[in-house]
């Protein structure tokens, strides 16, 4: 899963037919398919919002805060 996940989101929600093909074919479901497609877009929009309103982070997570760019 973690494999077909990858494949959505380097080709930006547009895998191949047998990207798709494989991934059933290694006995996963077209349910399944939707579930990386909600849990890549929970996390889309949790991501925006995050920088959009610069939510504090909780202390216990603090150790993993990124580091990389601040919304202005």
């Amino acid at each position: 899963m973690s494999e077909f996940t990858k494949i959505m989101l380097n080709k930006r929600g547009c895998p191949s037919k047998e990207d798709v093909d494989k991934f059933l074919s290694a006995g996963f479901s077209q349910e399944q398919i939707l579930a990386v497609i909600l849990a890549i877009s929970v996390k889309t929009i949790s991501n925006y919002t995050n920088h959009i309103f610069q939510t504090p982070l909780d202390a216990a997570f603090k150790v993993r805060e990124w580091k990389g760019y601040k919304v202005a």
